[in-house]
């Protein structure tokens, strides 16, 4: 009877140790896939934050050139625009050239 309690004492101890190995195999695995998952969020909220930035600028160009749109008809920004992209001068104007700047 005494050696079929301790085989049973012996036989429980085993089980309990296995139980605890497997509570910290699985301990360890959720930890590590909490891990990696704090390490994606966190990729995650700085990839928003740089869509947002660049959303905030697309927004401002887009108000930029409504505005620029608004403005295509009027003759003094036609003017404008003629002037500084194309270099372009009305008749019997006279160009001044500075050589000085142009060095």
């Amino acid at each position: 009877m005494k050696r079929m309690n301790q085989y049973k004492n012996k036989n429980m101890k085993k089980k309990k140790k296995f139980f605890y190995i497997c509570l910290l195999v699985l301990g360890l695995y959720v930890g590590w896939i909490f891990m990696n998952q704090q390490i994606e969020l966190k990729k995650l909220y700085k990839q928003e934050e740089v869509l947002n930035q660049k959303i905030v600028a697309f927004k401002k160009e887009i108000a930029r050139l409504e505005k620029e749109k608004s403005l295509g008809n009027d003759p003094k920004f036609i003017e404008k625009v003629a002037r500084e992209k194309l270099k372009m001068v009305k008749s019997n104007e006279i160009i001044y050239v500075d050589m000085n700047k142009a060095k």
